[in-house]
């Protein structure tokens, strides 16, 4: 995918969300947009699959699918079948074979009736990672040539994202990945790292040569990691307490 002079404001007055993108990522990598809130990593994602066209510059695209997986995922409320296919027709290894690919396989064949389990109204019956995991299955069920992630698997934790990031390399080899990424963990394993800042390309590199070479794209790592650890910390306050207290056993 390349973009070449974009430019992208939203319906309305205001100043654009992306200014004069020139940007090319090379097929068959996994490439990570990385930048403060507000940014403009979210619409360089939905710009580069499709769902808004540049005001300004153009997107020139490699022939196939593309395919866009969001942090918020949304499921019907049918069968794990149901979720995958959505009108699509896939044999079951199809779509065993889409699911070991998101590291779905194990807690899918938990289910009651596996591939044919009713998930519920926007998938209530499952937790935020087997959601995310089950859009990413069906995504992947449809071989896209270019996968864009918006932060998709920001409820998993960083030994499945890394299993799932190497399955894509391995089994989606001629494909794409575009990822928004704010884990640390998570922009460490992209090929290609494009730093966002103000609408605009900062800097573009690989994890560690921007770590090296652009102290604001250190500083925003780091404090991504900040947040992480104090976000670990309050999660197992409670824990510690619960169990000091002897209601872990209630």
């Amino acid at each position: 995918v390349e973009f070449r002079g974009v430019t992208f404001t939203h319906e309305g007055d205001g100043p654009p969300t992306v200014k004069a993108i020139d940007l090319a990522v090379k097929r068959g990598s996994v490439t990570a947009l990385v930048g403060p809130t507000g940014s403009g990593k979210s619409t360089i994602a939905q710009l580069a699959s499709g769902l808004v066209g540049p005001t300004e510059g153009e997107i020139l695209l490699q022939s196939g699918v593309r395919s866009i997986v969001f942090q918020e995922a949304f499921l019907l409320s049918g069968t794990v079948r149901d979720n995958i296919e959505l009108g699509a027709e896939y044999t079951d290894d199809e779509l065993w074979d889409a699911l070991d690919q998101a590291a779905a396989t194990d807690f899918i064949r938990r289910l009651p009736r596996q591939l044919d389990t009713v998930v519920g109204e926007r998938g209530v019956s499952l937790s935020g990672g087997q959601r995310q995991r089950l859009a990413l299955a069906r995504a992947l069920a449809r071989h896209p040539s270019l996968l864009v992630l918006d932060d998709t698997t920001s409820a998993l934790d960083p030994a499945t994202e890394a299993m799932i990031l190497e399955r894509l390399r391995s089994r989606l080899s001629g494909s794409t990945v575009l990822m928004v990424a704010s884990r640390p963990s998570t922009i460490a394993l992209a090929d290609d790292v494009v730093f966002v800042a103000d609408g605009r390309i900062a800097a573009h590199g690989t994890h560690d040569e921007l770590l090296a070479s652009t102290p604001t794209y250190r500083e925003l790592v780091e404090a991504f990691e900040s947040d992480r650890e104090r976000n670990d910390s309050a999660d197992a306050r409670p824990e510690q307490h619960d169990t000091t207290s002897g209601a872990a056993g209630t």
